[in-house]
Parts: structure tokens; C-alpha cells; sequence
């Protein structure tokens, strides 16, 4: 901003320096006009204006509003650049041909080394308002005209040029000085302004394009609940054109939610379902938008239910690890079950898999998964025999808010649609009870679910993969499975042949849970027939108990050599070739107490490492009455 001089004389020793670098740059005062050395070419003048064109515009505009004022009145005015260049003049007919005639007009040069003591040269050079009377001027043929200019100045301090205003000197004044200086001043207001409104629509093309980019839909509302804006992906989900500017929002939605009254009260949350005109997604309001304590607007935020879902099972687990390079073994039974396994992953009809326990059924399962065309959608697990039969409809199916004492708020989705376009793996399908045995067939024969507590009917899409240890059709002799989901839950089966059946692959099976246990070399650190004893066992867990005996043998043996006794297995002392064959429930209950010492009592750490929840610890504790002192 142009600072005026405190008074006169400030002025007028800023005039009598001028002159004297006026003489030290041999000024002529007898100078008639601005040499043709100054001049630019008309291409030059144009280049330089364009260079300069947002300073150049304003400026303008501000010395044709003050020339209005003071046309007519002998007054002629001139904007020159920050290196002196008269860019613009504008005034009085006979002043203008008067500076026209001293080449003071557009394309020639005015500073102290071109002209001497002048007002745009002085003011380029103080960058300070200055007036200059008449007989001051340094060319004797000026003297007749007296000067004002003002610098303009850059929103960041930098000069641009001055702003200078011309007339017969028994005309001029001093005081129009603050005219050039309030004109100068404007300019630069004005820049600021521009600049302003250049950076908010950069910023404002920036949040355009950051709602643009989003995988979920966004709207914003006005306090009303009325929308103000929305991205294209919004527009999408539910099928809305640009013109929805101003709707209630809760008009697009086919949920009984009064979302109005929710903002009113200011109320945030992160995932509310609704339904939308392309099907169902989750809603969430965050952030409330507050000025000075008042609601003036809200951001809602919408995602697909299917984009949820995903993000659900990531979060979850809800994804199969295992391929069929996880499988080891080469024996003719195991060879013959992977054979059909490979099959069946090529399509998506339903499968039961058999087998004992441990056998490694969901093994097969995730490995099938991950060959087939859904391997990137949810692999979703439910073991039938370990839910209380009350709460498995609720897990199958899923619930609505308020569906029962205790209910999560918002309703919650059951394994059914967490699995929808993947695979629901049923394990121990053979413990369902009857009574969910008919939802769940109703359910694989339509096509859809219904929560509970529900009245909307929700489609799926879902590749059923079955396991069971039960003979299913002796179930059915016995009345307790119905032949009707039997066959649909049985286009393909398989049977995964018990560890007994398979001994050939104990030794590869060994090696490979110690590489993954222990990345030991096994036929080091192994004692002699370590592998015959290991092989001749009955392992009635099967994989899983070998697997967890190895890594129980790997703790104990604290890196000594390996022997049987690790393992649970003893020697007969007889002959030192048979085998003491522990039951499956001795193993687990000796691993348990280990497990519990080792992790000295902690019940949460001790469940973690044997890969089994809490209540399922508890409940072992208590069957194999393993005591208050064991724990």
C-alpha cells in the first residue's frame, strides 16, 4: 500500500535527490521528448502487456473510473510498468497530444536514466507517493505540467508499476496525490481479491474432484436435510440427474428414517443401512458441519452393501488362505480326493466334503475356493456343531434392529449375506438341528433371505461348500437330517481319506510342519526310527494332531534331539517298536495343560495359541475336569 510522505519537505528532498542523479546521469534538461532508444516495437509492447495482463486489466479499470471524475478538467493520466514502460494513458485532448509529443504514450520508457526528475521515474525509484510541481520538473519544456504518482504494489509487497496523473500546474494540487494513491490502492485490493477467488475455485475444483475420485457416494445437506451437492457416484446409487440440487435427501431413500430429525439434534453415526433405488447400502453422517455452535450442514457418506460387505471380510477374515499347494501328500487316496477337488473348483455346484476330524476339511474347502472364478469374493466359515441351536438362525441369517432383547443396534447381517457372491462353508453340517435345516434349504432354493425380525426379503448369491464327519445317510435313517437338503447340499462330494489310510505322506508331513514350526532339519535333530514310531501311530486327530504334536515336540525338546516322548508317544519297553496310542481327548487334554503352563494361567493368551475362543477353553476345562492348581 503507498505510504504518503509526513509533509512537504520529505517530498522535496526526495525531488532535489532526483535531480542530482538526474545531472549525474546527464539528463539534458533541454531533453524534448523520451528517446526512440526506450521505445518497444508494437509486438514487444503487446508481449510485455500480456505478460502482465491481470495487473494490467485492473489498473486500467481503476484509472478510467477516477478519469471519469476528472474529465474535462485539464487533466491527463498514465499507468507505466515496474520497469517504467508506459503501458496505458487516457486524458484530456490537448494534455494527451502534449504527451504524445514528448513520447509519454504507450511503448516508450520513463525513468531517471531516461527522462530525469519525473513522476513515474521518482516514484519507480523512492517506491513512494510523490507529487512534483511544475517548475521541479527537471526537462524545461515539462515545466508547465506539474505530476502525482503512487507505486502499486503486489499483494506480496512486490512493485508492479506506478499510477500517475498529469495537469497544468495552475490546476494541480497536492491533493491529487491521494487520488493516484487511493487509485493505486484499489489495484492492489483488487488483486487480492482476485487472487482470492482464483485459489477458492482451485480449492474448490480440488474437493470437486476429491468427491469425484471416491468409491462411495457423497452428498452434502443444508440444516434442512436438503441436498446441496453430490458426487457422481452418489448420483449413481440412487439414480438421481444434476437437478437434484435442493431435494430432501430423505426422499431418496425407501427406509422409515426420519434422517432431519437426526441432524437437527446433531446426532453423527457411521453405518446405518438403508435402501436405496439399486438395492441396499450403509449411510453415515460424519462430519456435522458447526459454525459458531449452529448446524449449517452435514456430509452423509454411502456405501454399497456389496463394497461393505468386501471391506467386512477383509477386516474380518472372512477370506480363504490355503491353495492346493497347502495339500502335501502323494498317496493314491489323497491323489483321488484332490482330483475331485480340482473339479469341483471349476464350477460352483454345491459340495459335501467327509472326513474325519482333522482330515482337514476347510483346508479342502478354501483351497477349492481360491481356484474358482470367486476367489477374490468372501470365503465365509460357520461350524454348525459349535453354536448354541437358539442363536444359529440369528448367525445364519442375520437380524433387524430391535428383533430381540439385546439386539446390536442397526440390525446385523448373518453369515448368509456376509458370503453373498462367495462361498458359505458349512462345517459339521451334520450337528444343524432340524428345525434350521428347512430355513436353510427355503434359502438355497430361492435365492433369498429374510433376517430375523425382518419383513424384506434380501437375494444372495452364494456357492455352498458342505463338511461333515457323520455318515449323512444314517443321519437320515435316524430321522435327524432331511434328505431334501442332503441332495441339494450333495451335487459333488468328496472324501478326504483319514491319516491311517495315508501313512506314506507322515514323513513328507513331518518335514513340512517342521520347516513351517520350526525351520529345523528334521533328520538332524530327529532321533534314530523317530520317522518309523511317527509312522506306525494310529494319530486318531489326524493332520491336526500331527501338526499340533510337532509343535508341541519342538517346544519341549527346546532344541535338543527329537524323541517320542515329545511327541505323546512312548516306546513299548518290551520289545521298543510298539507304540502307546493315546485316545484324541487324552491328546487335547495334555496339549491344554501344557498350553496352560506355558502361558502360566492366562486364559486369553493360553486360547490364542491353541486357535480356540475362550468360552470353547473353559468349556474344555470343565470337560476334562482339568483343575483350579493344573491352571
Amino acid at each position: 500500500m503507498p505510504v504518503l510522505p509526513k509533509n512537504l519537505q520529505d517530498m522535496a528532498l526526495a525531488i532535489a535527490s532526483s535531480h542530482k542523479r538526474s545531472k549525474k546521469y546527464n539528463i539534458d534538461p533541454n531533453l524534448t521528448k523520451a528517446p526512440e532508444s526506450t521505445r518497444l516495437t508494437a509486438k514487444e509492447l503487446e508481449e510485455r502487456i500480456e505478460n502482465q495482463k491481470t495487473f494490467y486489466t485492473v489498473a486500467k479499470e481503476q484509472i478510467d473510473k477516477l478519469y471519469t471524475l476528472l474529465q474535462g478538467t485539464g487533466f491527463c493520466m498514465a499507468l507505466a510498468d515496474k520497469d517504467g514502460y508506459v503501458l496505458y494513458i487516457i486524458g484530456d485532448t490537448d494534455l494527451v497530444e502534449h504527451f504524445k509529443n514528448r513520447n509519454c504514450i504507450p511503448s516508450y520508457r520513463w525513468t531517471e536514466k531516461d527522462m530525469g526528475t519525473c513522476a513515474i521515474g521518482l516514484t519507480l525509484e523512492d517506491k513512494k507517493p510523490i507529487y512534483i510541481p511544475g517548475n521541479e520538473m527537471y526537462a524545461t519544456l515539462a515545466q508547465n505540467i506539474s505530476n502525482s504518482g503512487a507505486p502499486v504494489f503486489d499483494i506480496d509487497g512486490s512493485l508492479l508499476g506506478v499510477i500517475s496523473l498529469s495537469g497544468y500546474t495552475e490546476k494541480m494540487h497536492i491533493h491529487t496525490l491521494g487520488l493516484v494513491c487511493q487509485a493505486a490502492e484499489a489495484v492492489t485490493s483488487h488483486l487480492k481479491e482476485q487472487r482470492h477467488s482464483k485459489e477458492l475455485a482451485i480449492k474448490n475444483k480440488y474437493m470437486s474432484a476429491l468427491l469425484e475420485a471416491g468409491t462411495k457416494g457423497i452428498v452434502t445437506v443444508d440444516p434442512k436435510g436438503r441436498i446441496v451437492q453430490t458426487n457422481q457416484k452418489a448420483r449413481c446409487i440412487f439414480e438421481l440427474d444434476k437437478n437434484c440440487i435442493g431435494k430432501p435427501f430423505s426422499s431418496l431413500t425407501k427406509t422409515n428414517f426420519n434422517f432431519e430429525q437426526v441432524l437437527h439434534k446433531g446426532k453423527r453415526f457411521l453405518a446405518r443401512e438403508i435402501s436405496t433405488n439399486k438395492g441396499n447400502g450403509f449411510l453415515a453422517l460424519d462430519p456435522v458441519i458447526m459454525k459458531n455452535g449452529e448446524i449449517v450442514g452435514a456430509i452423509l457418506t454411502i456405501t454399497e452393501k456389496k463394497e461393505m460387505m468386501q471391506l467386512a471380510m477383509e477386516m474380518t477374515g472372512s477370506k480363504a488362505h490355503f491353495t492346493f499347494d497347502a495339500i502335501v501328500g502323494t498317496s493314491p487316496k489323497l491323489l483321488e480326493a484332490l482330483e475331485i477337488a480340482k473339479i469341483a473348483a471349476k464350477n460352483t455346484a454345491s459340495l459335501l466334503i467327509y472326513g474325519e476330524t482333522g482330515t482337514g476339511k476347510e483346508l479342502f474347502a478354501q483351497a477349492i475356493h481360491n481356484a474358482g472364478d470367486r476367489s477374490d469374493r468372501p470365503f465365509v466359515a460357520l461350524n454348525c456343531g459349535a453354536i448354541p441351536s437358539e442363536l444359529l438362525e440369528s448367525e445364519l441369517f442375520g437380524y433387524e434392529e430391535g428383533a430381540f432383547t439385546g439386539a446390536q443396534k442397526g440390525g446385523r447381517p448373518g453369515k448368509l449375506e456376509l458370503a453373498d457372491t462367495g462361498t458359505l462353508f458349512l462345517d459339521e453340517i451334520g450337528d444343524m438341528p432340524f428345525n434350521m435345516q428347512v430355513k436353510l434349504l427355503r434359502a438355497l432354493q430361492t435365492g433369498e433371505i429374510r433376517r430375523v425380525g425382518g419383513i424384506r426379503t434380501i437375494p444372495i448369491d452364494i456357492r455352498i461348500i458342505s463338511a461333515t464327519n457323520k455318515d449323512l445317510k444314517k443321519e437320515i435313517e435316524k430321522e435327524c437330517f432331511r434328505p431334501d437338503l442332503f441332495y441339494r447340499i450333495t451335487t459333488l462330494s468328496i472324501l478326504i481319506p483319514p491319516l491311517r489310510e495315508r501313512r506314506d505322506d507322515i514323513p513328507l508331513l513331518v518335514d513340512y510342519f517342521f520347516k513351517r514350526f520350526g525351520n529345523l532339519d528334521t533328520r538332524k535333530c530327529l532321533a534314530p526310527n523317530i520317522y518309523n514310531l511317527i509312522v506306525n501311530y494310529s494319530w486318531p486327530g489326524n493332520v491336526r494332531q500331527l501338526e499340533s504334536a510337532i509343535e508341541r515336540a519342538i517346544h519341549l525338546a527346546d532344541g535338543k534331539t527329537i524323541k517320542a516322548e515329545h511327541f505323546g508317544i512312548e516306546k513299548n519297553n518290551a520289545d521298543g517298536t510298539a507304540i502307546r496310542n493315546l485316545t484324541l481327548d487324552e491328546m487335547e487334554k495334555n496339549i491344554i495343560s501344557e498350553s496352560l503352563q506355558k502361558h502360566r494361567g492366562n486364559m486369553s493368551s493360553c486360547a490364542k495359541s491353541l486357535g480356540i475362543s475362550r468360552p470353547t477353553l473353559y468349556r474344555k476345562l470343565e470337560k476334562y475336569r482339568i483343575s483350579h492348581q493344573e491352571k
